[in-house]
């Protein structure tokens, strides 16, 4: 085989591998919206919550253990309702994408909230939830685990002990809608 056609296939092998490459919409929004500054993230380690263990089954344990953090990107240009609107259809349209499937929908006094995941019930990667109010201030959140099945969470928060007050209180005040932008 000549060198230029060796070459010539070792290119097209990695261009292949490049386009190939499933890339998380998701993900991809976050990277964007972190260089932008109509939004601010907060990043809420899973430290913040503890479970009564002992009135937890060892799966459901594993489960919550796997679980790192939660990134929330929080969209706050209030000066442009019409690019806030946009900027909430477009997260809208990747959560509603293939990629993730619905968990369930909670609408409370003017606030909506979706969540959805990617995975399988009883094996779960990521659940994601996009939240808004009237105004369509929202946020978008991703809490990233390892196979975790979505009864487990349901377990877990039943048996909820304790919530950090320091750090909760950190993130409350970054998330406060009267908070000026930066």
């Amino acid at each position: 085989m000549s060198k230029k056609l060796y070459n010539i296939l070792i290119i097209s092998a990695l261009l292949m591998l490049v386009t190939s490459c499933k890339t998380d919409p998701l993900e991809d929004y976050f990277v964007k919206a972190t260089e932008s500054a109509d939004y601010f993230v907060v990043n809420i380690p899973a430290s913040i919550v503890t479970f009564d263990e002992e009135k937890l089954d060892p799966e459901t344990l594993k489960d919550v253990h796997s679980i790192k953090k939660m990134n929330v990107l929080v969209y706050k240009n209030n000066y442009e309702p019409k690019k806030k609107q946009l900027e909430f259809e477009k997260a809208h349209k990747i959560i509603h994408s293939k990629h993730y499937k619905t968990l369930t929908k909670i609408n409370n006094k003017g606030y909506e909230v979706l969540f959805s995941y990617q995975g399988e019930p009883t094996g779960i990667d990521e659940i994601i939830f996009l939240g808004k109010d009237k105004n369509y201030n929202f946020v978008i959140g991703m809490l990233k685990g390892k196979d975790v099945n979505v009864n487990s969470i349901v377990k877990a928060a039943q048996h909820i002990k304790a919530v950090d007050q320091s750090q909760a209180e950190s993130v409350i005040e970054i998330l406060k809608p009267d908070r000026k932008s930066e």
